[in-house]
């Protein structure tokens, strides 16, 4: 059913959540898997202190963020824990992330796009924005979303009935 899944990850817990599913699909479904890491352009920070500027160096900086995209693929090759398994990094530079998502799995020719997202909705979705929303509005194949998991209810309602006390 799906030949090719292209699965992303930006190294944090709630990026990583979507590894496991990914990895199983692709167990189940004998498709070959590709886990795409986009390294962030390095900004340029005013660094101010005592009235005094440092010096940035972007390069550097790029340099690091690059490094640091080595280390999460790594460490998804030991969460995917499946042979045959790429492993793609690519620079955010150019369009937005979501864009180089979508161009990503069109070379890719995946059969299905497998990412997290937050879930969020109302003001934090409006001022947030969602990768994952603009992958779903711009890719042509299937999207699998892992959605970031609430507190159980049991949870919420001791706080709750916590805060009445």
């Amino acid at each position: 059913m799906f030949d090719r899944i292209l699965v992303t990850t930006d190294g944090s817990p709630l990026g990583n959540l979507a590894l496991p599913y990914a990895a199983d699909l692709a167990r189940r479904y004998s498709s070959a898997l590709t886990v795409l890491y986009v390294v962030p352009t390095a900004s340029t920070p005013l660094a101010l202190s005592e009235g005094a500027a440092y010096a940035y160096n972007f390069q550097d900086e790029q340099d690091r963020l690059k490094n640091e995209g080595e280390n999460i693929l790594e460490h998804a090759r030991e969460l995917v824990n499946l042979p045959g398994t790429r492993f793609l990094r690519r620079d955010g530079t150019g369009p937005r992330l979501a864009q180089i998502i979508v161009n990503e799995a069109e070379q890719e020719d995946v059969q299905l796009v497998v990412m997290s997202t937050h879930g969020r909705s109302g003001l934090a979705h409006l001022f947030l924005g969602s990768v994952a929303e603009e992958v779903l509005r711009k890719v042509r194949v299937p999207v699998f979303l892992v959605r970031e998991q609430a507190e159980p209810s049991h949870v919420r309602s001791g706080k709750a009935q916590n805060a009445a006390t």
